[in-house]
């Protein structure tokens, strides 16, 4: 059965690389494809690939360098889920350079947490605003999961709650993990301190004051 999201739970952060492999140990989920198109023989068994692909993007925030064409590949829009059969995926014929080839796309019987990069931005006004998206990426310092509050049946119409589906309760407990090992985030420029709306790990602030679009707003988090 369809359905579109109408709220949105958003939650953004940075950690290190080990600590985000961390705060997955022991917990059931599963990393799903659900945004393009896959494979005729696609499963959804993947639950390691997202800690090497969140250490390249990492390194690249850090790393004091502006982002190139190519690197919008260490960019990471993925989805979570707990229970693979949440998730249906129908077969469909698509023609490629002439020949014929079938792919599938995914139909979501429950809503999946989303995760995807968010930035650290100086708008007009000269203030510092998280945003979640970044053309150019230099200003990309973390990720933000995302799980609807409410979502709408469209056969139905019926609107109900997802508080009490087990995907949510794996999102509140990604949240509480990582609110362990991190704490709301502190940022200094010229002599204003204010406090942006992301939690940051202590071990990773002296790398992201190195990034590229940090250095160049003077921004120093702390």
């Amino acid at each position: 059965m369809s359905y579109q999201a109408l709220k949105w739970k958003k939650f953004k952060f940075t950690l290190h690389p080990i600590e985000f492999e961390k705060v997955f140990e022991g917990l059931e989920y599963f990393i799903a494809i659900t945004n393009t198109r896959v494979d005729e023989n696609y499963e959804i068994k993947d639950k390691t690939s997202i800690f090497f692909r969140y250490k390249l993007y990492y390194e690249k925030i850090i790393s004091g360098e502006e982002w190139k064409n190519d690197d919008w590949k260490l960019n990471i829009h993925t989805s979570l889920t707990d229970n693979p059969k949440y998730i249906e995926y129908e077969r469909f014929e698509q023609n490629e350079n002439g020949e014929t080839r079938t792919f599938k796309r995914s139909t979501q019987l429950e809503p999946v947490i989303n995760i995807s990069p968010f930035s650290l931005q100086v708008d007009h006004k000269e203030r510092l605003s998280v945003m979640f998206y970044d053309h150019k990426n230099n200003s990309n310092i973390g990720l933000e999961i995302s799980y609807p509050k409410e979502i709408q049946y469209l056969e139905s119409g019926n609107i109900i709650s997802t508080e009490n589906l087990s995907t949510h309760k794996l999102y509140l407990e990604l949240i509480t993990r990582i609110k362990k090992v991190s704490k709301k985030a502190k940022a200094k420029r010229k002599d204003s301190l204010s406090k942006p709306n992301f939690w940051i790990n202590s071990k990773c602030i002296k790398g992201v004051n190195n990034n590229v679009m940090i250095k160049q707003n003077m921004i120093t988090l702390e």
